[in-house]
């Protein structure tokens, strides 16, 4: 606003400075326009300093800007380097012979780890394991059900299944192998199963689980509709163990590879002594009767006649029709040929 009419006052100022010049070469009174043009020039030197105030140029804001920024950072700075001493001081005074610290097993001293060192998938905490291939952890934040892809161990919890053969082990190799520590969760390509259970590959620093397990010879590659990126090293890793014959390779036919259908093992059944047969007297044979004939049937009569229709007689169709108005088929009694034009076998048919 300031500047527009500061620009008014200038364009007034150089309109009427032209003018006076023009009034003096021709000799006419030219002093209201000079005091006109003075005046508007002092308008226009009064409007544009207070649009200068008002409005200040924007390397003057930037410069304040970023002096201002700069201050807030210094702040921040001495409050964290306040924040880092006051936790300095917390930890030195904290007693040097803490029973606790100094009883702590390796396996609390690798939980308090840093979650983020894992080196393959999402960093998580084994928090139960279920049994040879199923474990739950905390994932980001939440706690989940992993099924491991790939491999299938013996069942120990299936509630339509007996505890199988090498079942209890694998439970207590994952128990060893995983509870309480840090892995990194691999999730396949098909991330849930129907059950809800997160497929994935669980990682121990830079081998898999299921490649140690299948090591022990106490799991089968199995169940291959998911993810199906490192099956060539499960087979590698479930060889060392077929070609030991330990574990579920130690029975024959209880493991298969690629197997979709658990683990069949069948005990022998034990051989039941059975008491000798005492010997039995055949009885004498008695001598044959012959049976008794049979009386011979009775005829059966013969079905009585069925009483033929009586026959009813009508002049033509029209008397015909107030009794049956759809007319009447050949086997009627009310049936003639005469009103059967057109011979189908259905007199005065509508």
């Amino acid at each position: 606003m300031f500047m527009f009419l500061g620009i008014i006052g200038f364009l007034l100022f150089l309109v009427f400075l032209v003018k006076g010049i023009i009034s003096l070469f021709k000799r006419k009174k030219a002093k209201r326009d000079f005091l006109i043009a003075v005046a508007s020039f002092i308008v226009f030197v009064v409007m544009a300093t207070v649009d200068g105030v008002k409005n200040p140029p924007e390397d003057q804001v930037a410069d304040e800007t970023k002096e201002e920024i700069k201050e807030k950072a210094e702040e921040a700075e001495k409050e964290e380097k306040k924040d880092e001493k006051s936790v300095s001081e917390g930890t030195e005074s904290a007693p040097a012979n803490d029973e606790k610290a100094n009883t702590e097993t390796p396996a609390q001293t690798q939980t308090a780890a840093p979650v983020s060192q894992v080196s393959h998938g999402v960093p998580a905490k084994v928090v139960r394991v279920i049994d040879g291939d199923t474990i739950e952890v905390m994932m980001d934040g939440e706690q989940k059900e992993i099924r491991m892809l790939l491999i299938d161990t013996p069942e120990t919890k299936h509630p339509n299944k007996p505890v199988e053969k090498f079942g209890p082990e694998a439970s207590q190799f994952a128990t060893e192998t995983l509870k309480n520590k840090t892995v990194g969760i691999q999730v396949g390509k098909e991330k849930t199963d129907k059950y809800g259970r997160v497929l994935a590959y669980v990682w121990v620093g830079d081998k898999t689980y299921q490649e140690m397990v299948l090591e022990e010879g106490l799991a089968a590659t199995a169940y291959l509709y998911n993810d199906l990126t490192m099956l060539d090293q499960f087979h590698a890793a479930q060889e060392k163990a077929r070609s030991k014959k330990i574990g579920v390779w130690s029975i024959p036919g209880y493991a298969h590879v690629d197997h979709d259908h658990g683990f069949h093992y069948n005990e022998e059944p034990k051989a039941v002594a059975v008491p000798a047969a005492k010997p039995t007297q055949v009885p004498a044979p008695t001598p044959e009767t012959k049976p008794a004939p049979s009386p011979k049937p009775e005829p059966t009569p013969a079905p009585a006649p069925k009483p033929e229709p009586t026959p009813e007689f009508f002049q033509n169709c029209t008397e015909l029709r107030e009794v049956y108005p759809d007319g009447v088929p050949a086997s009627h009694a009310a049936y003639q040929s005469k009103m059967d034009r057109d011979k189908d076998n259905f007199a005065c048919e509508r």
